[in-house]
């Protein structure tokens, strides 16, 4: 296995880390493991290779997790355990890719033969000019565009194009992402901001379409038709009728064809003094856009277990109630603690350095301190002449002392702190004293929080660790009896 970062955003100590807690995940302590972070490339990346045999039933890695469909195989989970593990780190995971275009939906948008791009383009428009989506709905009937909406169904919403020899219905989620109930009454309420922003109703920036009139083949006067609709089929076969229905509709889809043709050139204008005017928009607040509310509503999913997997320990309500108000909320979090890794919330070699750094400078301003306030004895020791020195130093002996025991530390350990080659003041350390403190205030209220779990995981770590293997051993030696036994059943078959 190949696990690659971004540039620039781990350490090859946090890599390996990361790779040892995706295998201990994976591969479930059952499998040998080699791990090598390589630097070779503009990222860091983990080669990871383990053995196919299992420690404890001899069975391979193929024979135990791969096999069945590919949803069920091991290798299809394991791209979600390196992102679940990433994101527990802060790291930046791959966001995964819609569904790509067929090749035969290609080569008809190409030749500008696609329903689904038809189908886009005149969605697109119906949009700018409706006010919701109930009116968005209405408007795509009055566009030439058949739907059904049942929001109670896991599809909630599809299209289809009157008049222009489309079959069958096209569900919202194929034609992207934007084509969606949520996301089309999001783009709505979008636009409808923009509009009221520029002082613009939807009328103002595109009509409606217009009565497209269709001729009829008996001659009889000519009907206005609002939207093509689906002829309605005989119970006898008709060639002619057909021949006619047939040139009927393309007919009415080339108009409506030239209809919106001219109207996406009016589209563009207004879009491009919408654009310029929503850089600026006015201060003015625009009224909501009431959402669609959907005919059904659904209960509210009850919430996971987070401690499912130990319930069924012995006084495993005291011990989650012990744990919960030690500060850890979930299985997961007490598994953080299982191995001695390096706990993001762990700030004991910072604040170690910040104190080595902290205590000689805060030493060092006493000693400024202490050498200020006996300053003044000192020089009157210095001035008085060699006959009355003694006399004066045996009496102010302590203040004397002082002076030269701070005078002396200074001069030991102030160069370290010199700034561009001069002694720094008092005052210019005592900045730096603060700054640092700041730093060090700063991360001990988690450093505190981490200090509480871990010393209240420590006494669970142990015995949750090892139900939680017996309860893996024995869920794998079910399977494995489970496998014999179907082997047996196959063999006396055959027998």
């Amino acid at each position: 296995m190949i696990q690659s970062f971004a540039p620039g955003e781990v350490t090859p100590e946090q890599a390996m880390q990361i790779g040892e807690e995706l295998c201990d995940r994976y591969l479930k302590g059952d499998y040998q493991y080699v791990i090598a972070v390589h630097h070779d490339k503009s990222h860091l990346h983990c080669h990871i290779i383990f053995n196919n045999t299992n420690l404890y039933n001899g069975l391979s890695f193929t024979t135990e997790h791969n096999q069945g469909r590919k949803s069920e195989r091991a290798w299809a989970e394991l791209r979600e355990i390196s992102d679940e593990i990433c994101a527990e780190h802060g790291i930046s995971v791959i966001e995964p890719i819609g569904k790509g275009v067929s090749h035969y939906e290609n080569e008809m948008q190409k030749e500008g033969k696609s329903w689904k791009e038809k189908l886009r383009v005149r969605i697109a428009e119906v949009m700018l000019y409706s006010r919701d989506f109930a009116d968005f709905l209405r408007n795509c009937t009055a566009s030439g565009i058949e739907y059904v909406y049942t929001p109670h169904n896991k599809y909630k919403l599809k299209f289809k194009l009157s008049g222009d020899g489309q079959q069958r219905f096209t569900r919202a989620e194929t034609l992207g992402e934007g084509f969606t109930v949520e996301s089309i009454t999001e783009q709505i309420v979008e636009i409808q901001e923009k509009l009221s922003a520029a002082n613009v109703t939807p009328d103002m920036l595109i009509e409606p379409p217009k009565p497209v009139a269709v001729p009829k083949p008996e001659p009889k006067p000519t009907q206005t038709v609002t939207a093509p609709t689906k002829p309605k089929q005989s119970a006898e076969p008709e060639t002619i009728t057909e021949t006619s229905e047939t040139a009927k509709r393309k007919a009415a889809a080339e108009q409506v064809e030239k209809f919106f043709a001219a109207r996406r050139a009016r589209r563009q204008a207004q879009l491009d003094m919408l654009n310029a005017t929503a850089i600026n928009p006015k201060p003015e607040p625009s009224a909501p856009t009431p959402q669609p509310t959907p005919a059904e509503s659904k209960a509210p999913e009850k919430e996971k277990d987070a401690w499912a997997e130990i319930r069924g320990m012995r006084d495993s309500d005291e011990m989650i109630a012990d744990l919960e108000a030690g500060g850890i909320t979930s299985l997961d979090d007490l598994r953080g603690f299982f191995w001695n890794f390096k706990h993001p919330d762990d700030h004991t070699d910072e604040l170690a350095k910040l104190r080595a750094k902290i205590e000689p400078i805060d030493k060092l301003i006493a000693m400024m301190e202490q050498h200020s306030q006996n300053y003044a004895i000192y020089k009157e020791y210095q001035e008085r002449s060699a006959f009355t020195q003694k006399h004066f130093r045996k009496k102010n002996a302590d203040a004397i002392d002082a002076f030269e025991e701070a005078d002396k530390y200074i001069a030991e350990h102030i160069k370290p702190y010199y700034i561009k080659g001069k002694m720094p003041k008092q005052s210019d350390l005592q900045a730096k004293s603060t700054k640092l403190k700041e730093k060090y205030n700063a991360l001990l209220p988690e450093h505190n929080a981490f200090v509480t779990k871990r010393d209240t995981a420590h006494k669970y770590t142990r015995q949750v660790r090892n139900y939680l293997q017996n309860k893996e051993q024995q869920e794998r030696n079910r399977q494995y009896q489970e496998k014999k036994r179907t082997q047996q059943r196959k063999k006396d078959t055959l027998e």
